[in-house]
């Protein structure tokens, strides 16, 4: 059985015809997951004609292959490419719908425009889709309270009408986008921690840090803070880094910035660093090629950093956790099942979040069960925990693609996992 993907990652095809992915987590090894219970994945995605880049890697593999769709970036793309995407879901919909192609299950995952594009034409067929929810719609748009009433509203008209959902998250996600009763759901996140990604035993503080990493005496090293995340938009809030960052200078702590990420807004975030005179202390990296080398700036940096505006369950945040990385982050999404309050701050907000940076940072104690919390926590999001959720999740989907307007009956089902998955 094939399942068809809609998803919001955007590839690019080089000059050799190769369909590539400048992030890890949209790579090959990632769609193969969904091999060990079916024949053959198909995804409906954006691919752009672009030149190969060294951290590129390759998306299609055996059993994995892509449907491209129009490429765009941003809202005013996305309307000026409407009709034609709108047109390639359908085609591909059509496709795998005769009785000749074979048996298809299709699954979208929201919110986003392309998975929003396969629900509507799935509904108005009667084909039974799987959801699986990465985010908050109407978080990411809170400030425009009218737009994310409507976003929110069709996200949650989503979830009702889908046959089986899959959520990123234990509870937040369910409780803002709930399921029909009777459909079956699970808790799956999107994380994939391998025995490799985590270390041994959880970090110290620093030696000769004085009373802790920002207690450092004249000639000590500076505090290394790192996040990571794209910045084609704002919301990873990269800005509201550098403007804490330059608090904490001003309060006295010595430190060094490395931002990892690339995209719209990069020189606009160059810029901030360098209006806040933080040009000098700040590294920017468009791009990591490797989870070889992620880990090793995980392993270099004394603490993450996720000021995001809007999360689901930001991989990123587990996988420094499982290198026994302290962090602290806003207080959105997923985030609030990973970190205690005290290391949450609120979103768009520089002093809570120089605060709460230099509340860990001014005790060894802090410190150490930070990075002991948080290594603890990773392991709960292990592959070995998490696969078996996957696959029974996968399998649910394999039985909803047999049952005829599954979407539609109103019938009971089983949840997979009890509604709490891993």
């Amino acid at each position: 059985m094939r399942i068809i993907i809609a998803t919001e990652a955007r590839f690019h095809r080089d000059n050799r015809g190769r369909i590539l992915t400048t992030s890890t987590a949209a790579a090959y090894p990632m769609w193969a997951n969904y091999l060990a219970v079916f024949d053959e994945v198909l995804l409906l995605a954006r691919v752009a004609q672009e030149a190969a880049g060294d951290a590129d890697s390759p998306v299609e593999g055996p059993g994995v292959r892509v449907a491209p769709l129009p490429s765009y970036r941003g809202a005013a793309g996305s309307l000026r490419r409407l009709p034609a995407l709108r047109a390639a879901v359908r085609r591909v919909v059509t496709e795998h719908a005769s009785p000749a192609a074979g048996p298809s299950v299709h699954h979208a995952r929201v919110p986003g425009l392309i998975g929003t594009l396969l629900t509507t034409e799935l509904r108005l067929r009667g084909i039974p889709f799987g959801l699986e929810v990465v985010g908050d719609i109407a978080e990411v748009l809170a400030d425009r309270p009218a737009a994310s009433a409507v976003a929110g509203r069709l996200v949650a008209g989503q979830c009702r009408a889908a046959a089986a959902v899959s959520y990123v998250t234990r509870h937040t996600l369910q409780g803002r986008y709930p399921a029909r009763p009777g459909v079956p759901t699970v808790s799956c996140p999107g994380v994939r921690l391998h025995p490799e990604d985590f270390v041994p035993a959880p970090r110290q503080p620093p030696a000769g840090r004085g009373a802790g990493p920002a207690a450092n005496g004249p000639g000590g090293r500076p505090v290394r803070l790192l996040t990571i995340g794209s910045q084609e938009r704002m919301y990873k809030g990269h800005d509201v880094l550098v403007a804490a960052a330059a608090r904490l200078r001003d309060r006295g702590v010595p430190l060094a910035l490395t931002i990892v990420g690339d995209g719209r807004h990069h020189d606009e975030i160059v810029g901030a660093a360098a209006a806040h005179g933080l040009g000098g202390t700040t590294r920017f990296v468009r791009a990591l090629s490797s989870r070889a080398e992620i880990r090793a700036a995980f392993d270099e940096a004394d603490v993450f950093v996720l000021p995001s505006r809007t999360e689901g369950l930001p991989r990123v945040l587990l996988e420094a956790a499982a290198r026994g990385l302290p962090a602290v982050a806003s207080a959105v999404g997923g985030v609030v099942e990973v970190l205690p309050g005290e290391y949450l701050v609120p979103p768009g907000a520089p002093e809570p979040l120089a605060d709460a940076l230099a509340g860990l940072l001014a005790s060894p104690h802090r410190y150490a069960a930070a990075s002991a919390r948080n290594l603890s926590t990773a392991r709960e999001y292990a592959l070995d925990r998490i696969r078996p959720v996957l696959h029974g999740f996968h399998r649910t989907l394999e039985e909803v693609a047999a049952t005829p307007r599954a979407a539609d009956t109103g019938g009971a089902r089983t949840p997979v996992t009890g509604g709490s998955g891993w």
